[in-house]
């Protein structure tokens, strides 16, 4: 690696990452699936709390398409509406489930209170744009139509997550309100993909980024919206929005040696010139997907302080 500074923790954590051709979509997803295998061969215990139930379902889909796997994470002391959390998982839009922000969802509802709903959107490339982001738009309806039901009040509801999570949450709020709904109070949106271009300072000049790259980037784009980038929606890469007004507030988190940092901070910035409420951080000595590492004091900040933004959101 450069001469960069790393949190000590996370980069004796991800030397052990496997590395990735994310040109080969099969070929990366097994690679991470046999990577997982291993944490769990190793004493690696999926995160349960038994003060949250956990509710798999399945949900109609968008006009034509298939029917769209959910997970609900209830607090079993819910005894009123309160805020809600959709989440869509992170993976370069090509590799993820329900498990891969599992940790998040149950965060969220054990420390913000929130009733949490992943939804598992349909992978590119053999379901390219704009497949995954209308089943995220989907399972954003569908919460919003049964809200009453799952305890959630439909005027605080909130969409979040990370790397291609982020970008859907993003796209997802563009969506809504060019839509006429439903109601988003509040987005988090965690070292977001949200440029397509690839071509920001930090993107362009830091080649040897630990987890991914620049051309990590180019490859997940292709498999979402192929290689015509002549015209692109925003709805596929929120930064080519010509108008940002009228969205949700906002929690933009980057990490510091994150190729993807700068046009998450381009992204919040235009938010705010937009008159969006938002918040940015970005933590020091981190990489992409550094929040998972939870055994770093800084990655442990870094969750608390996006639950800290999202209850702020709803006071």
């Amino acid at each position: 690696m450069s001469d960069r500074i790393y949190d000590p923790v996370i980069e004796e954590q991800v030397k052990s990452f496997p590395l990735i051709d994310v040109a080969n979509a099969q070929e990366s997803r097994d690679k991470i699936t046999k990577f997982k295998q291993r944490l769990l061969d190793q004493g690696f215990e999926r995160p349960t709390d038994n003060r949250v139930e956990e509710i798999e379902q399945m949900i109609s889909g968008p006009d034509g398409a298939p029917d769209i796997p959910i997970r609900i994470y209830m607090p079993k002391d819910r005894s009123k509406l309160g805020p809600g959390f959709v989440n869509f998982h992170g993976g370069g839009f090509f590799m993820g489930d329900l498990e891969s922000e599992h940790a998040r969802c149950l965060i969220m509802s054990t420390k913000a209170g929130a009733v949490s709903v992943g939804i598992d959107y349909r992978l590119a490339p053999e379901h390219p744009f704009p497949a995954g982001v209308e089943d995220c738009y989907a399972g954003l309806k569908w919460v919003s139509e049964n809200a009453t039901d799952l305890k959630i009040d439909s005027d605080r509801i909130a969409v979040g997550g990370g790397s291609a999570g982020g970008n859907l949450s993003a796209a997802v709020a563009l969506m809504a309100r060019d839509r006429g709904g439903p109601t988003i109070a509040f987005q988090l949106l965690i070292y977001p993909v949200i440029d397509d271009r690839c071509d920001t300072p930090s993107m362009k000049s830091e080649p040897d980024h630990y987890v991914w790259t620049w051309q990590n980037s180019i490859d997940m784009w292709t498999h979402y919206i192929g290689h015509d980038r002549s015209t692109v929606s925003p709805y596929a890469s929120p930064s080519r929005a010509d108008n940002l007004s009228g969205l949700p507030p906002a929690y933009v988190m980057t990490a510091e040696h994150d190729p993807l940092r700068d046009e998450a901070i381009l992204y919040a910035m235009r938010l705010m010139a937009a008159g969006v409420p938002t918040e940015l951080q970005n933590f020091p000595g981190t990489v992409h997907g550094f929040d998972f590492l939870t055994a770093s004091d800084v990655s442990t900040r870094a969750i608390n302080e996006g639950v800290d933004a999202f209850k702020r959101a709803f006071l």
